[in-house]
């Protein structure tokens, strides 16, 4: 009879062994979504490449580019809404959703374009600079 005993006591042992009372680990990533910069703030460019512009809820972003001469701004559509990208001496086409337009900027100054199917919406603005001097003779 202590050997019944004895052998439940045992299988109890070990079966007490394989059950754990501890929570599963659980690792949680937290992904950070980077925030659009507020529109006020000016991208400086300073050689003459390629930056885009995006169209997006009604919006040019960024509204304000500081570029130097020769430098090709891209226009990339991004909402659903049709626009088309006016300003002074340049006109785009008809921009329909992921279409994109492109202009070099080869004169100095200050450029407002706006869209002119939506007239209301916020104005964009391009400033054109010559490129810095590398040489401080």
């Amino acid at each position: 009879m202590y050997e019944r005993w004895f052998l439940c006591l045992i299988i109890v042992a070990a079966l007490a062994g394989c059950v754990s009372n501890k929570e599963p680990e659980v690792n949680y990533t937290v992904t950070q979504v980077p925030t659009p910069p507020p529109p006020h703030v000016v991208f400086p460019v300073q050689e003459p490449t390629t930056v885009d512009v995006e169209i997006f809820a009604s919006a040019f972003n960024p509204p304000t580019l500081n570029v130097v001469n020769g430098t090709t701004v891209r226009w990339t559509n991004k909402d659903s809404a049709t626009y088309v990208i006016t300003g002074k001496g340049f006109k785009s086409p008809e921009l329909n959703k992921r279409d994109n337009w492109s202009y070099t900027f080869n004169d100095t100054g200050t450029f407002e374009y706006n869209c002119s199917i939506h007239t209301t919406m916020p104005h964009g603005t391009i400033i054109v600079e010559l490129p810095p001097s590398g040489n401080n003779s």
